[in-house]
């Protein structure tokens, strides 16, 4: 993990894909896309099974080392609406059950918008507005708020390195001023490349380790 500092407060960006906030004893994630490999087979696109399965016990492996007051999913926690039959369904039943005393907020995003709320017995507090958290606004999609930093999801960002003879393209946080935008958590997800501004930074999430690639050659 790289320790940074947001809004006036520390922050430890994971190569899970997650932040983690430990003064608030909050860990957030963005645009985990539950159930994306699915939708796709259901339209006759074989996909291997799992990203899922993988994405929760990443997902649980966090919650074990960090121990979080509340665990907040920044948009985009489903990616369509499911069908009653699909495994990831009951999947993600017995994973919550074995964290049923920890408080999940999820900030609705514009797929969780299309796919209607969650099965109640989840117990997940559904906000279709963002929420106040300290100097931190928690939203889905980036934006600026007088007097806040918003900590958001919704674009997937990825960089696109370059050296003399080989190119990289790894997903990263994008740290810009006023607003601070969060890796796809999901396995199966694609990426938008940014390009940054002066006085952004970027940190690219790398296999076990986040590096800072501010002022990198894109």
């Amino acid at each position: 993990m790289l320790s940074v500092n947001i809004a006036g407060e520390p922050a430890e960006l994971l190569p899970e894909r997650a932040l983690w906030l430990p003064q608030r004893r909050r860990l957030l994630i963005a645009d985990p896309h539950f159930g994306k490999a699915g939708v796709f087979r259901r339209h006759g696109i074989p996909l291997p099974s799992g990203t899922t399965e993988d994405d929760l016990n990443r997902l649980g492996e966090l919650i074990a080392r960090f121990r979080p007051e509340q665990l907040v999913i920044l948009g985009d926690f489903f990616h369509a609406r499911p069908e009653v039959d699909e495994p990831w369904l009951d999947l993600f039943a017995r994973w919550r059950r074995c964290h049923g005393e920890l408080p999940i907020t999820v900030i609705v995003g514009n797929h969780d918008r299309h796919a209607g709320a969650p099965d109640p017995g989840w117990n997940l507090v559904w906000s279709a507005a963002e929420q106040r958290l300290g100097p931190f606004v928690l939203a889905h999609e980036p934006m600026q708020v007088p007097g806040a930093h918003v900590l958001a999801g919704h674009l997937h960002p990825v960089l696109r390195l370059r050296g003399r003879t080989d190119r990289l393209r790894l997903p990263v946080f994008w740290v810009r001023s006023g607003c601070t935008v969060l890796p796809s958590f999901g396995s199966f997800t694609g990426g938008h490349p940014v390009k940054p501004a002066a006085g952004d930074r970027v940190y690219a999430v790398g296999p076990g380790a986040v590096v800072d690639c501010t002022g990198a050659r894109v």
